[in-house]
């Protein structure tokens, strides 16, 4: 890390998401504020306990500091207040010796043992209940207030309250456990690392076997699929989609492909859903929605040639989509050459449809744009500015990534 950046030139790059940032930030800090808190405290137990506490805070609420940047300061103000809070809550006489301070354990400046580290919140954030997983979520890594996130979830602002307290408890132990004995063998709802390396010297033509939303991208009865859907910013799990081709029906004489679509693992709960698509000369043509929600039944009929997805997409651009060849790597997972398609940009929300040469998707991305302010998930400006696409003098940014996770 540049040693000569300036604090405020790191905030913007950790409130853009950078994990190795804000590593950085606490390590130019974290000597003065430790000696400041055994002051505190009485002892470097547990004023290391009060910064690690802080530490979880500052990094859930990194994007709540605004200019002038100054983290070491807002850094100790936080630190400060939980170590006040402790001694109200538990009072006691501090004794300390003239020269306790000069003779403190020196301070470790490795944060890899004894310094709470950003990926490990995060790691404990996706462990959380998909309740107070989302709500945290919504709460600490975008500018929504608590009163905002309440009415996005349906529920009551004293239950975002709540969940929050909990959450805060639940994620404070679960980073100590981490950290102090180094567990990972727990499920990590955290996107697993895409890497898309492109091949623009190369052409390429696929042939989905699917109309490919929601993974019904193999049309075929009995085909079972599970997907995972990551929101930013965090890239955290939102959602888990288990797609089933159940059967070939007839829908106004046409024969189509029932697909029955059932969300998990997301807050609020979302309905399932019954998807109807038939094969024509033109591609995959949407017929029919069915929400399965006892409580709020809904169908819908698509118009003749209303939504269809072409039968094939081949490396360039058209009016309908831009598609260039790229190597695709998703965890330790290689697809080797794939087509990347993008498209529905004139939305403002596009997709990015990743497709093997053998037809299957297998990554499927949204972004959003800065005209659309009020995406489901995230406000623009809450989305990292890395990992990105520039389309046509546009910047976009990621909104959530959805990955094929099994198919059998």
């Amino acid at each position: 890390m540049n040693e000569k950046k300036l604090d405020s030139e790191l905030v913007k790059m950790a409130q853009a998401g950078d994990l190795a940032v804000f590593s950085e930030l606490v390590r130019r800090c974290r000597s003065e504020i430790l000696i400041e808190l055994t002051g505190l405290t009485g002892n470097i137990y547990d004023a290391e306990d009060v910064l690690q506490e802080a530490l979880l805070r500052s990094f859930l609420k990194i994007q709540s500091l605004k200019e002038p940047y100054n983290f070491g300061g807002w850094l100790r103000l936080i630190a400060r207040n939980i170590a006040k809070n402790r001694l109200l809550r538990k009072p006691k006489i501090v004794e300390l010796k003239e020269d306790s301070i000069e003779n403190l354990p020196e301070v470790e400046t490795d944060t890899s043992d004894r310094v709470l580290q950003t990926e490990l919140a995060l790691r404990a954030l996706s462990r959380l209940s998909p309740k107070l997983r989302e709500t945290t979520r919504l709460t600490y890594l975008t500018s929504y207030s608590q009163r905002q996130v309440a009415e996005m979830l349906g529920v009551p602002l004293g239950t975002v309250k709540s969940r929050l307290c909990e959450s805060r408890i639940k994620m404070k132990k679960e980073v100590l456990n981490m950290s102090r004995a180094g567990r990972t063998d727990a499920v990590i709802n955290t996107v697993p690392a895409i890497k898309v390396k492109e091949l623009s010297h190369l052409k390429m033509s696929v042939l989905p076997q699917g109309p490919g939303l929601y993974f019904g991208t193999v049309l075929k009865e009995g085909l079972k699929e599970v997907c995972h859907f990551f929101d930013y910013p965090g890239g955290i799990l939102t959602q888990t989609v288990f797609t089933q081709v159940v059967k070939k029906v007839e829908i106004s004489g046409r024969e189509c492909f029932e697909v029955l679509v059932e969300h998990t693992d997301c807050e609020p709960a979302t309905a399932n859903v019954l998807q109807y698509f038939t094969v024509t000369d033109r591609g995959f043509e949407w017929v029919m929605m069915t929400n399965a929600d006892e409580l709020f039944p809904q169908t819908r009929f698509f118009k003749l040639g209303e939504e269809v997805f072409p039968s094939s997409y081949s490396s360039g651009e058209s009016e309908e989509y831009s598609a260039r060849v790229v190597n695709l790597t998703i965890g330790s997972t290689n697809y080797g050459q794939c087509l990347a398609v993008f498209w529905n940009w004139q939305t403002g929300t596009p997709a990015e449809s990743f497709f093997t040469k053998a037809g299957r998707q297998v990554l499927h991305r949204r972004y959003s744009s800065p005209d659309v302010s009020n995406a489901k998930s995230s406000l623009y400006n809450n989305l990292p500015e890395d990992g990105g696409k520039n389309f046509r003098g546009i910047e976009y940014r990621l909104w959530y990534d959805t990955v094929l996770i099994e198919d059998k």
